[in-house]
């Protein structure tokens, strides 16, 4: 009688080149706007923000590598920072969606208008995947899963930045081609998953997320009276 194959683990410690390869990149996509001497002078809130995620990236590289050397005292006790960090990585950004609002008027206030919606989703997203990740802290293979799910977050803002040097007058909005890769990475990894017939609820569920989080901003919906509204009152907040 022919039995069914097994499943085949995937060992995710091998993330930490990915996650690597991709801080490299968000240096070079923040080079012109931030690290250049000749990019303009940004505020205490940018350099905060940009501070907590790089921390925040340096720790995904660095947990799955000392998974992968067996140094898991270790792992557990570099993990407890993140109990401090990833609250940083989302204060960061709220205070700088706050920030950029004030003294704004005309078209820069209406640019922010989307750009407040784009901040708030992923700060949003970040907090799902990382929340979740903590809850299955005792489950390997749930909480490996929703960490890179923090990680993917942070593909938009580093692409958009990437594609704004190289055609800094877009035809179109950018936004399609920056969540239609962060989504393409998540069908790969759902795919992937199936390949080694090893398929799991996690990744399926947040391609579901993501998506939702996504099509406001590509479909117009920052543009309502309703996110107006909202941006009016996170506007008015003494935050900065």
């Amino acid at each position: 009688m022919a039995t069914s194959a097994s499943p085949r683990p995937i060992d995710f410690n091998q993330s930490a080149y990915w996650f690597a390869g991709f801080l490299a990149l968000a240096l070079v996509a923040f080079w012109p706007s931030y690290l250049s001497p000749a990019s303009e002078k940004v505020s205490t809130y940018t350099h905060v923000h940009a501070f907590t995620a790089t921390v925040w990236m340096v720790l995904l590289i660095v947990q799955p590598w000392l998974i992968r050397t067996r140094r898991l005292a270790l792992h557990r006790s570099v993990g407890k920072t993140s109990y401090v960090i990833a609250p940083a990585v989302i204060v960061s950004i709220l205070l700088l969606a706050n920030s950029r609002l004030q003294g704004l008027t005309g078209a820069r206030y209406e640019i922010q208008e989307y750009v407040l919606y784009l901040q708030l989703s992923l700060a949003m997203v970040f907090a799902l995947c990382y929340t979740t990740a903590i809850y299955y802290r005792r489950r390997r293979e749930l909480h490996a899963r929703f960490m890179i799910g923090t990680a993917l977050t942070l593909i938009d803002p580093v692409m958009i930045r990437l594609m704004f040097w190289i055609g800094p007058q877009p035809s179109f909005n950018y936004q399609w081609v920056t969540f239609g890769v962060t989504d393409l990475v998540l069908v790969a990894l759902v795919a992937y998953e199936w390949r080694r017939r090893a398929p799991h609820w996690v990744f399926r569920t947040m391609l579901i997320v993501f998506v939702l989080a996504h099509v406001p901003a590509l479909f117009g919906m920052t543009s309502s009276e309703t996110w107006k509204e909202v941006v009016r009152w996170y506007a008015a907040l003494p935050l900065t």
